[in-house]
């Protein structure tokens, strides 16, 4: 194993030398590890660090998006340059950097300009000084600090893509004079999104709102010395949760001060959180960057402080999986370790270890709309290959559902077990009483692509009626005590990341920024029809691991839309490669970061409207 990745390094080390070299042709030596920003007269050239330590932030996290302000920057720069014909018509800057590649691998002949960090100031005072040893420069328009750059008026080369204009598609950020992309967002409501932008030290989070097609902002958050991330509105849309340097905070969306979570502690990093589905209340946990010890949080954002009760020491912390999973009544969670599920009740103020131990892994867990049974998947065997999955390594998968008792003890309900050879996927509670999972052979594609056409390979279905049910009416036919197929009219995924190690993507081909994403989340669109009772739209987060092509968050999407109108939905997803997409709680509206008229922005259409011109859109 250390030959192989000693071996792996070397060759990204030779790739990247022959790149640095004078006339070393981009393309031919680009590797799945560069990342590229192109605009009309900048390119930059991005070899990423490897990641400081387990628990260290992602160092693509924060270096992505100030690359792409930087690229916006400097392009602006030039534009305003030549518009004053203060420097060469065919001027063009090439910038590397490669932070991990020692200074004396560089090729000081090369035309290239050698970023030694990604401080504005730095590098703008390199590219003023590549500027003044060209012919045609005036130097004395030359700008010699970073803050002028933000005040140069907008010249960057804007052009919309004809798809986003065929397809009606709304520039939330086209309206602002401000040359700051939008890298990360967390829609609130169908007129409401929270974006993060770069700026001069870390980022700034804005308000965006969508009135009558008028749009407009407003600085939720100026800068801090660390960086925002992990986005999360609660569902009443009054609170937002996010991370600043990995630590957890709350703050008001309608204006007031961040809360942090853990003031005495600046060694508690966040490893998962999740808002109650009704009230704002939030489920997280925690690492300790020192100890390496978990906890377990619930934060009661109206109230701005912790929940004492009930006691969550109860709970085998340190072996919990982080993902908290809510009751749809928001007075229970359900949280996993491996092979046993544990119970919060906070109504009874009871926090219940081991409730059910199972001999083999938990893939899933569900609950049911009254809060009072759940359903989970259980995975038995394991894969035979690190890279590929293959359903039928497995012995089988076992679909269970438990009811919770008064004294929260459980029962399985044996009638509506369910076994499957392939693969299991939980959906919903079609009623209190009936689970609607998806069954099929899965096995990873040969090309990893983000849209999956599972349609062929897959069924859905209801499991069978409970024993309760069957016992009091005697008329139950044997359809109903067995699972039952429903007409499932497609079933398509798009996944949003290739892999676990390929997160950074050039979202609308516009090549001039880049998105960086790195939770998984898959959507699934359903073609079923669905009772008024089920959800549009549910969530299923997956427990099981890489090579299983799903995993973390699943998000399942209920559509009357026809097979071929949604496949061409799938396809521009693909197509511009548009991987930080969100929908409005109805699925009206669908959010997406791309570059379609230069830098990265927030861009948002009518689902409806976006679908119709799709299916007329020229290629």
């Amino acid at each position: 194993m250390t030959h192989c990745r000693t071996l792996h390094t070397t060759v990204l080390f030779i790739l990247l030398a022959v790149l640095l070299l004078p006339g070393g042709t981009l393309l031919a030596q680009k590797t799945d590890q560069t990342v590229n920003f192109n605009t009309s007269r900048v390119e930059l050239i991005f070899q990423p660090p490897m990641r400081s330590g387990f628990n260290s932030a992602h160092p693509l996290n924060i270096e992505v998006p100030r690359l792409n302000l930087i690229v916006n920057l400097i392009e602006n720069y030039l534009q305003y340059l030549l518009k004053l014909q203060k420097i060469a018509a065919g001027t063009k800057i090439t910038m590397v950097y490669a932070p991990e590649v020692a200074v004396e691998d560089w090729n000081e002949d090369s035309k290239r300009i050698r970023l030694r960090e990604p401080g504005i100031n730095q590098i703008l005072q390199q590219v003023n000084q590549m500027l003044r040893e060209q012919e045609g420069t005036d130097r004395s328009f030359l700008l010699d600090n970073a803050d002028n750059l933000f005040t140069i008026p907008d010249h960057f080369p804007r052009k919309t893509s004809k798809i986003a204009i065929k397809t009606e598609l709304i520039n939330h950020s086209s309206f602002q004079q401000s040359l700051e992309p939008d890298t990360d967002f967390c829609p609130i409501d169908e007129h409401r999104v929270v974006t993060a932008r770069p700026y001069k030290r870390s980022n700034r989070l804005f308000l965006m709102t969508d009135s009558d097609n008028v749009c407009s902002s407003t600085l939720l958050l100026d800068q801090s010395q660390n960086w925002y991330a992990n986005l999360a509105a609660s569902t009443d849309g009054s609170y937002l949760a996010f991370t600043d340097g990995l630590r957890p905070m709350v703050m008001p969306i309608k204006g007031g001060s961040p809360v942090r979570l853990f003031p005495d502690n600046d060694e508690q990093i966040l490893l998962d959180m999740r808002w109650s589905p009704k009230a704002p209340l939030l489920a997280g946990m925690t690492l300790d960057n020192r100890t390496q010890q978990r906890q377990l949080f619930i934060f009661d954002a109206a109230a701005g402080k912790m929940l004492s009760q009930p006691d969550l020491s109860a709970l085998p912390v340190n072996y919990l999986n982080a993902f908290a999973c809510w009751s749809p009544d928001g007075r229970r969670l359900l949280l996993t370790s491996a092979r046993n599920i544990h119970l919060v009740d906070l109504d009874q103020n009871r926090a219940v270890a081991d409730v059910l131990r199972l001999p083999n892994e938990i893939g899933e867990t569900l609950w049911s709309e009254d809060s009072k049974s759940f359903a989970l998947v259980e995975i038995i065997g394991q894969a035979r290959s690190r890279y590929l999955f293959d359903d039928l390594d497995y012995r089988k998968t076992v679909l269970h559902r438990y009811r919770i008792n008064d004294d929260f003890s459980l029962s399985e309900d044996h009638a509506q077990r369910t076994e499957s050879r392939n693969t299991i996927k939980l959906v919903s509670f079609w009623t209190n009483d009936r689970v609607l999972y998806l069954e099929g052979r899965l096995m990873s594609k040969r090309l990893n692509t983000p849209y999956w056409d599972l349609s062929k390979t897959f069924n859905a279905y209801l499991t069978p009626l409970p024993a309760a049910a069957t016992s009091r009416d005697k008329e139950i036919t044997t359809a109903q005590t067995t699972p039952q197929l429903l007409p499932l009219q497609y079933l398509y995924v798009f996944r949003n990341l290739d892999g676990k190690y390929i997160n950074v993507y050039d979202a609308g081909f516009d090549h001039s920024n880049q998105i960086y994403v790195d939770s998984f989340t898959n959507v699934w669109f359903i073609g079923l029809r669905r009772p008024e009772e089920v959800h549009q739209r549910t969530s299923v987060f997956s427990l099981r691991l890489f090579p299983y092509p799903f995993i973390e968050n699943n998000v399942a999407v209920f559509s009357d839309i026809g097979a071929a109108k949604m496949e061409s939905l799938l396809k521009f997803l693909q197509d511009y490669n548009l991987r930080a997409i969100g929908f409005s709680a109805d699925i009206s509206r669908l959010f997406m970061l791309a570059n379609f008229s230069g830098p990265m922005n927030l861009w948002s259409g009518d689902l409806a409207k976006l679908i119709d011109g799709l299916s007329v859109a020229e290629p």
